[in-house]
């Protein structure tokens, strides 16, 4: 396994569909804590980082005493990731979503081990019936183990995605050079750009694991389970 494993955490205060969802803190701490935290606890990672455009963010991290990576504005968050990893030196890189709060460490582990030689890794779950439709959970299609296809429609034999990704640190650079692709605007799904391009993304297969957040809706049931 590498020896030098960093987990980086992109960060943006003006998501759409829950804006400022990062700091939101209703628990007593904000939101992107617990994605650091589960980050901190995995086997495999030697350093974790968040990085943001945003000093609202930045603020807040620094005050848990996490390490921050100031970027420019980023269209997504794996472009905002190969800015980050520039200034560090690393074998493995490990793009942990900020709104994935309950994730169990082991997957990050076991990712990481699913890496291999290929330039990227995720990891998927059984996908539940209620999910099917959900146009919101991804679902990823499967060859082996690795994964030829995601999409936000029902597809028959199709697992949950994860929000987790796994890279070599130079493909990270490769993926930036790349113009975006008609399935990546259309799906609204940043890893079609490997996909379209002729890249393998390893596949770890894990036990089933708790949704990521993007509604208040969502945040509110969060907020119920780590209060009550």
């Amino acid at each position: 396994m590498a020896n030098n494993v960093v987990a980086i955490i992109p960060a943006r205060i003006d998501s759409s569909r829950f804006p400022a969802k990062m700091i939101a803190d209703e628990t007593g701490k904000p939101l992107i804590q617990y994605a650091w935290e589960v980050a901190k606890m995995a086997q495999a990672v030697t350093n974790v980082y968040i990085a943001t455009d945003s000093e609202d963010i930045a603020t807040r991290v620094r005050e848990f005493g996490g390490e921050v990576i100031m970027t420019g504005e980023h269209p997504n968050g794996t472009s905002r990731i190969a800015q980050a990893v520039r200034a560090l030196d690393c074998d493995v890189v490990v793009n942990m979503q900020g709104d994935e709060p309950e994730l169990d460490p082991a997957v990050i582990d076991t990712t990481i081990e699913a890496l291999g030689s290929s330039v990227m890794a995720t990891a998927v779950c059984k996908l539940q019936k209620d999910e099917v439709q959900n146009e919101n959970v991804v679902k990823a299609i499967l060859e082996g183990n690795r994964a030829v296809d995601f999409s936000r429609q029902a597809s028959e034999g199709a697992a949950r995605h994860i929000g987790l990704y796994v890279y070599q640190p130079t493909f990270l650079q490769t993926y930036v050079e790349m113009q975006p692709t008609q399935n990546e605007i259309a799906r609204r799904l940043e890893q079609m750009r490997a996909i379209d391009n002729g890249f393998t993304i390893a596949v770890a297969t894990v036990e089933p694991q708790p949704g990521g957040i993007d509604t208040k809706e969502q945040y509110d049931e969060f907020v119920l389970r780590h209060t009550s």
